[in-house]
């Protein structure tokens, strides 16, 4: 069990050490919202972020409990979010994507109740909490489509809540990979065929609240049923309408646009619904 006094629980040495090639540093806010944001609200927000900063694989970048006066950007790569009890066991409560704000409720909570570190190498920006304050005073549609993807975020940690509680065994491993997959095909980091996740098999564990010696067991199941494989930090999708069925997926909580919807239903057929109804 991983302690939350250590960064995130560590993978093989092979992982750890791979610096892996970031591909979408240009992760701007309408190629990551696309039905949201333009390119002139996307290019004043870039404006006012601080410059680009590089994180190394497996570091803590934002402390629970720590007042903050700036929110963070991801760009590249993927950060985890984390919450421990009193013995600082570790529970692993978010996965953040390209083109996702990591905190942005800072702004108005000033700290934050869990950690966030590095998965891999990933680049982020900064953006002062009084430039938000100046964009909430004279752009106050743009301000209110910042608020909209916190509230996708909530939707999205609600949604982590119910795979848990509800969904078992292979159902609930399939379940998070198809979410990855839809979040990422969304902005451009994900093919029919898989796409990269550097976690270890200790992170997917704590997403899915079982143990590494069950998640090494599911992640044999899903190879041999034929359905994906997951090696060296990347998913491969052996079959995607089946990867959606198994995982008994509902993503109305992802919020996609319609046109994500109209490419992906036909790569999903009637195994991924969009609400629970």
């Amino acid at each position: 069990m991983a302690r939350c006094e250590a960064v995130a629980c560590l993978p093989s040495a092979a992982l750890r050490d791979r610096e892996m090639p970031l591909a979408s540093s240009d992760m701007t806010l309408d190629r990551a919202y696309p039905d949201l944001f333009n390119v002139e609200e996307a290019r004043l927000m870039r404006e006012l972020m601080e410059p680009p900063e590089s994180n190394r694989p497996r570091t803590r970048v934002i402390r629970a409990g720590v007042e903050l006066d700036v929110s963070l950007y991801l760009c590249d790569g993927f950060m985890g979010r984390f919450s421990c009890d009193r013995l600082g066991r570790r529970q692993f409560v978010a996965l953040q994507v390209p083109g996702d704000y990591v905190d942005l409720p800072a702004y108005l909570l000033k700290k934050l109740d869990y950690d966030v570190d590095s998965l891999g190498l990933s680049i982020s920006r900064l953006t002062r909490h009084d430039r938000l304050q100046m964009v909430g005073h004279e752009f106050p549609d743009l301000y209110r489509k910042l608020w909209r993807i916190t509230m996708i975020d909530s939707a999205i940690h609600r949604y982590w809540i119910f795979r848990v509680g509800r969904l078992a065994g292979k159902a609930r491993l399939a379940n998070f990979f198809c979410e990855m997959f839809l979040r990422l095909f969304a902005r451009g980091l994900a093919q029919p065929e898989g796409f990269a996740l550097p976690t270890s098999q200790a992170d997917l564990a704590e997403i899915c609240g079982v143990t590494p010696v069950h998640v090494n067991r599911l992640l044999a199941e899903l190879r041999l049923d034929g359905i994906c494989t997951f090696t060296n930090a990347r998913l491969d999708i052996l079959d995607l309408p089946r990867l959606f069925r198994v995982g008994e997926h509902s993503r109305g909580y992802l919020f996609l646009s319609d046109e994500v919807e109209e490419t992906v239903r036909p790569l999903i057929g009637d195994n991924g619904r969009r609400f629970n109804t």
